[in-house]
């Protein structure tokens, strides 16, 4: 039984006598008349007790940070690397053929068919030849068949394969023998071929983030090193 329910002792109730004036009133004679304005707002509030609350406690949910990762975070995450053992070729080849339909797209692949073009080492100032230099700088190299004709490295050389990710400083090729090797674009010499067109062009004019090489020109005036 709670001790607040039981009556008081009758030595102590036997002097009190009967009233019934309020609390409040009781606080108005005995206080100073300054803080008569809080006794109201005292009386107002609404006092849990303990054994009311609720038990259960509201958690609240972690609120997403908006700031993005770091490269350094995303270098310790391993964004930018991919498993060197269970990668298969055979996976690849559907988006090899989704590649080239998007670069014959990109080249305008019949339109150069019908015209019969061909470059021409004498004239490197052609228009023609600039435009396909740019797009092809350009380009999207995900899922592109990257051969390494020349390269620093002589194990790198005659390197070919499905390029799986692109770096600022790397291609990362899985080959037919399903190895995953990372060619650095310095120092190394790269081919594609489209629709009887083989483009060669050295690595070094792709050292940008692949999202920033599709909005942003060159840094080398053309003609470039194709």
């Amino acid at each position: 039984k709670n001790i607040l329910q039981d009556p008081l002792p009758s030595d102590i109730t036997k002097n009190l006598k009967p009233t019934d004036s309020k609390i409040e009133d009781c606080l108005r004679k005995k206080l100073n008349k300054k803080y008569h304005h809080e006794i109201d707002d005292a009386f107002k509030r609404n006092l849990i007790l303990e054994a009311t609350k609720s038990k259960h406690k509201k958690t609240r949910k972690p609120r997403p940070s908006k700031k993005q990762l770091t490269a350094r975070e995303k270098r310790n995450l391993g964004l930018y690397r991919l498993p060197k053992t269970g990668l298969q070729y055979a996976s690849f080849t559907e988006l090899a053929d989704l590649w080239r339909e998007y670069m014959r797209g990109l080249i305008d692949a019949d339109a150069l068919n019908k015209s019969a073009w061909k470059p021409e080492k004498e004239n490197l100032e052609d228009p023609k030849l600039h435009a396909l230099q740019m797009k092809i700088c350009r380009a999207d190299f995900h899922g592109g068949v990257l051969k390494v004709e020349k390269a620093d490295c002589p194990t790198h050389i005659n390197v070919q394969g499905i390029c799986l990710m692109e770096t600022k400083h790397t291609f990362q090729i899985i080959s037919s023998d399903n190895k995953l090797r990372i060619i650095p674009k310095k120092g190394s010499v790269f081919s594609v071929e489209i629709d009887g067109y083989k483009f060669t062009f050295p690595g070094s004019s792709m050292l940008s983030k692949p999202a920033e090489r599709a909005t942003k020109k060159p840094k080398n005036k053309f003609p470039l090193d194709f």
